[in-house]
């Protein structure tokens, strides 16, 4: 798994539209195992987000945001625009998310629910 840091660059795009991977910075994110979330800036200072999965098929993706969504009490989705980072491609998470204080936590709360409900999926169930 990388090893990400605030400031460094990171390399995103979106197959489905034909937009190339471009250089973002990094402003902040979670690394949860394979659960990734971060906050990016252009060059022109623009942000935006993102909170992914790896190495999850679509199916289990889809039972992360249902359980996130009954969990959290929102709506968490599985989206079907797909995203590359760093050449891996990827379909990310949605839901709602707005630059206030009321929304400040929501993006790190979502990333260790997802986080957390994909463990609890992946351990043995005891008998």
């Amino acid at each position: 798994m990388h090893h990400w840091q605030v400031g460094q660059i990171i390399h995103i795009g979106w197959p489905d539209f034909d937009v190339p991977e471009a250089p973002y910075s990094l402003v902040e994110f979670d690394l949860f195992g394979p659960v990734f979330r971060a906050r990016v800036a252009d060059a022109q200072g623009r942000k935006g987000g993102f909170l992914v999965a790896y190495h999850c098929p679509d199916v289990v993706l889809e039972m992360l945001a249902e359980q996130a969504t009954e969990a959290l009490g929102f709506k968490v989705i599985a989206s079907s625009l797909r995203c590359s980072v760093e050449g891996t491609i990827l379909r990310s998470f949605d839901y709602a998310w707005y630059p206030t204080p009321e929304y400040a936590q929501r993006p790190g709360l979502v990333a260790r629910t997802i986080a957390d409900l994909l463990a609890a999926m992946r351990r043995p169930r005891e008998a």
